[in-house]
């Protein structure tokens, strides 16, 4: 595929997330078509999903009944990923227990929600945004929440939930559908038949917007590096990753003779060479320290030996303090172009066409020593003629 025939039209939180979780694996799965291997996982919370579908239908004006709720659970059991039917009969068996409680819970005051596993295509400054809303909830008020089942281990921190992309593209989504502003944006954890509650300022769904339209102009630009993390020990395609690629290579050739070079040999050798050298860094260091010491206690920027000179000089590191960079671009409504703060950001920002001299300056102004250590330069000395 050429460079140039890369455009992306349409975007969910589940792409949206692969991506920034791993760009390889977004190309892998939605540009190279691959397929994901069966997950345990995914099979139960999806059996649960069906479960909780069926009991909100809105085909009774009433709850069905326990049994009626369990049959419908067990007739649509998806045993797919699991590694052996004793594993697939314990979370049988725990999606039960899930299920009682959650009818104990949801049919003393049931009512039908306003949608349920609703599916919406909805524009966003010229992209279509898409997904499934789990349920969608009337409130007293008049407003609504989102509720987003979860059928994971976890439950999510106070954190999670303020910053969580899945609701806050949800309340976008509402929004443009119901045209109301989401009251409560809700995630129901099933195995714990807990609920936890958050909402959304407008600030925080700005930088949603940021954050979907930084990995669509990634995407566009072909920046579609391996991204390594813990995730990666769950991921299918490791074959295809530089990562870990090589160990399939191994398992095809042991020996992986590369021209002269025996590699397994040679990682030996690299490893035990990496140990010595990081020993006789950290003498180094010990003995720098005792020569900047004695420079500092002498008042001496250079020290000499027989063959080879030391000079100390102090390096400074310059920044930026992000209290006085948010402050100043908040003066200036321009605080959404660097929601997220680091040094490139700000750098980005000075080369800015579009802002004015006076700002960049007021920006340049900000910059400021923020660390300095000393660093040590040897020299040979040139021998005197005789």
């Amino acid at each position: 595929m050429c460079e140039e025939e890369i455009r992306v039209n349409r975007l969910s939180y589940s792409a949206i997330s692969t991506y920034r979780g791993c760009p390889l694996q977004y190309k892998l799965i939605y540009i190279d078509k691959l397929k994901r291997l069966p997950k345990p996982y995914f099979s139960f919370g999806s059996s649960l999903h069906k479960a909780t579908e069926y009991f909100y239908s809105g085909m009774f004006t009433t709850p069905p009944t326990l049994d009626e709720l369990l049959k419908y659970y067990r007739e649509n059991w998806e045993s797919e990923g699991y590694k052996s039917k004793r594993d697939e009969k314990k979370h049988l068996e725990l999606g039960k227990k899930i299920l009682k409680e959650f009818y104990e819970i949801n049919s003393k005051d049931y009512k039908i929600p306003i949608a349920i596993e609703y599916k919406f295509n909805v524009d966003l400054k010229g992209i279509v945004l898409t997904g499934i809303i789990d349920r969608v909830d009337k409130l007293p008020s008049g407003s609504i929440e989102i509720i987003d089942y979860k059928s994971g281990k976890r439950l999510p921190s106070i954190e999670e939930l303020n910053n969580d992309l899945q609701l806050s593209i949800y309340y976008i989504a509402a929004e443009k559908i119901w045209g109301i502003l989401p009251e409560k944006l809700t995630i129901y954890h099933l195995r714990s038949n807990k609920t936890f509650s958050t909402h959304r300022k407008p600030d925080k769904i700005k930088e949603t917007i940021e954050i979907i339209f930084d990995v669509l102009n990634d995407i566009e630009k072909r920046k579609f590096e391996a991204r390594e993390s813990p995730l990666c020990s769950f991921c299918d395609f490791h074959q295809f990753c530089p990562e870990f690629a090589h160990k399939y290579e191994i398992e095809e050739f042991p020996q992986m003779i590369l021209g002269e070079v025996n590699i397994p040999e040679s990682i030996k050798d690299y490893v035990q060479t990496k140990e010595k050298i990081k020993e006789l860094k950290f003498k180094s260091n010990e003995i720098g320290d005792a020569i900047i010491k004695y420079c500092e206690d002498k008042g001496f920027s250079r020290v000499y030996g027989e063959k080879y000179s030391v000079t100390v000089s102090k390096v400074k590191k310059k920044g930026y303090e992000e209290d006085e960079v948010k402050k100043l671009l908040e003066d200036e409504d321009l605080l959404h172009k660097a929601l997220s703060f680091d040094s490139k950001k700000i750098k980005d920002l000075l080369e800015d066409p579009d802002l004015s001299y006076e700002l960049k300056r007021k920006l340049k102004d900000l910059e400021k020593v923020i660390s300095e250590y000393n660093q040590l330069r040897y020299t040979k000395l040139k021998e005197e003629k005789k």
